[in-house]
This record gives structure tokens, sequence and C-alpha cells, in this order.
């Protein structure tokens, strides 16, 4: 059981079926509170969520069967699909949440909580993942001196791609079985913040020096509101995840999970933004998909 892989320092479950940390007997004693102080950010959760889901979903649509396919749009739907399973697997934990009427309890079995959380866990490690290998290739693609691999070979934004699946499965089961591998996962997602900011400033150089006539703008918009936005929605969310690793079998509502929440849901709207701005103002997801990712290997 995941109880009995955890440390004593760490969750664990008491005889009542409160989750409870030791370690933080001194600064929040009274875990009764944690009802009433929190359930006021479930249908908020809830509705950012259900927005996320949304979009994401319609990117799925238009990019997988309105759209042709690219290097840029193969990386654009993978994190599409990362975000919306995150959302998909909070949705569903809060909304049992919101059937047991219980905020720090276990989610009915423990195999149900333990799938949720460790769902969750997946989906938002493999879309930091996919979201930083995305920045990565766009900054490199507009370097004047490089050749990006993704412009060389048709094949390779599918095998990035997959192998950042494949490498956040392989945390993910790690994590599950041994939970003092979480310094691994502590430096990678370290490196992805780094790789993030690097990227970004990269291409806030490029649009503001660059002399090339035709700099891919609307994708450089892109990628930079969404490496910008990361760190401020999921600094805490963070501290989240790294108390899951030591007992997938509690779920504990935090503050942080609404703007974790509102990360993933804001991608379609970055995208719809940066299309239906540029040029001629549009309502259609479509067009904006279209102008912001079709014409950039032009």
């Amino acid at each position: 059981p995941a109880t009995e892989r955890a440390s004593p320092a760490y969750w664990d479950i008491q005889s009542g079926g409160v989750a409870s940390n030791r370690s933080w007997n001194d600064h929040n004693p009274n875990w009764t509170d944690c009802e009433s102080s929190h359930l006021g950010e479930v249908p908020v959760t809830l509705l950012v969520c259900l927005c996320g889901m949304v979009g994401n979903g319609a990117v799925l649509w238009l990019l997988g069967f309105r759209i042709r396919r690219n290097p840029v749009t193969t990386f654009v739907l993978n994190l599409a699909v990362a975000d919306f399973t995150f959302l998909l697997s909070v949705t569903i934990a809060l909304g049992i949440f919101c059937v047991l009427e219980s905020l720090c309890h276990k989610l009915g079995s423990q195999g149900v909580t333990t799938t949720l959380n460790v769902t969750i866990f997946f989906a938002f490690t493999a879309s930091v993942y996919l979201l930083t290998a995305f920045s990565a290739v766009t900054a490199l693609s507009v370097l004047p001196v490089s050749r990006c691999p993704c412009h060389c070979s048709q094949h390779f934004p599918g095998l990035l791609c997959a192998l950042l699946w494949a490498l956040s499965i392989l945390f993910t089961g790690i994590l599950y079985f041994h939970p003092s591998a979480i310094i691994a996962f502590v430096l990678s997602c370290l490196l992805s913040v780094l790789t993030l900011v690097c990227s970004a400033l990269t291409l806030l150089a490029m649009v503001l020096c660059s002399s090339r006539k035709h700099p891919p703008r609307k994708l450089c918009a892109v990628v930079l509101l969404a490496a910008v936005c990361f760190p401020f929605f999921t600094a805490d969310f963070g501290y989240w995840l790294l108390l899951r690793v030591f007992d997938f079998s509690v779920f504990v509502l935090n503050v942080s999970l609404p703007l974790a929440c509102a990360n993933s849901s804001i991608h379609p709207f970055i995208y719809f933004l940066a299309g239906s701005c540029a040029n001629k103002f549009t309502l259609s997801g479509s067009v904006a998909l279209q102008r912001v990712f079709c014409d950039v290997t032009e």
C-alpha cells in the first residue's frame, strides 16, 4: 500500500479517514478546517477546468481533423492532450469530492484516489516537458545560424513527443514505487524551467532585434506568453506534487490547484488571441489557428 511506503514524517491516514501530515502539525493542527476553508475554491476550479477542457478539445479537433499537420502542430496537439488529461483528472477528483462532501478524506477507495493522483502527476509532468520542448524547438528554429532538427525531418517532432511521454511515464512509475528518487524529478523540472526561460529570452531578442523580413511573430508571441504564464501559475503547485509523491492514496485540495488548472486552460486562449488579433480580426478558431501555426514553415 502507498501508505506503507511513506515515511512517518509524511502523509498518513488516521482512523477517522482524515489525511494528516505529522511534519505539518505545528503549522496546521486542525484538519477539520480544511473543508470550510477550501470549499469556495471547488466551483472556481471546476469552472476553470471545464473552460480549459472545451478550449483544449477545440484545439484537438481543429488541429487533428481540420487543419493540415506540420511539425509545430504536432507539439501543440500533444500539449493539448496532456492539458486535457490533467484537467479531466482534476474535474473527476473534485466531482467525487462534491458528492462525498469531503475535502480532506480519501476519495472512495484507495485505488480510485491513487489512480487520480497518479494521472494528475503524470499529465502535469508531460505538459511541462512538452511545453519545454515546444518552446526550445521554436527558439532554435528562429535563430538565423541554426539548423533545427524539426526542419530537417518530418518525423522528429513525433519522435520527440513520444520520448517525452515515455519519460513522463517512467518518472511517474519510479516515483510511485520509489519516492526517494524524487531528486531526479526535481532536477528535471528545474532544467525545464531553465530551458523555458532561455527560450523565452531568445524569442524576445529575435522579435525585437532581428533583421529578418518575416519572423514568425505570432508563433513567438504564443510561446512567449505560455512561457511567461507557466512559473506564475505553477510555482506553488510543484510543492503540492512533491507531497503527492510520498502518498498517492490521499487527495487534499490545495490553493495552488486552481492556478495550475488555469495554466493548462490558458494555452488555447493564447493561440486564439494571437491568431485572431493578427491582421484582420476574426472570431473563427480555425482561422486563428491557421494564422498562428500553418504558415510557419513558409
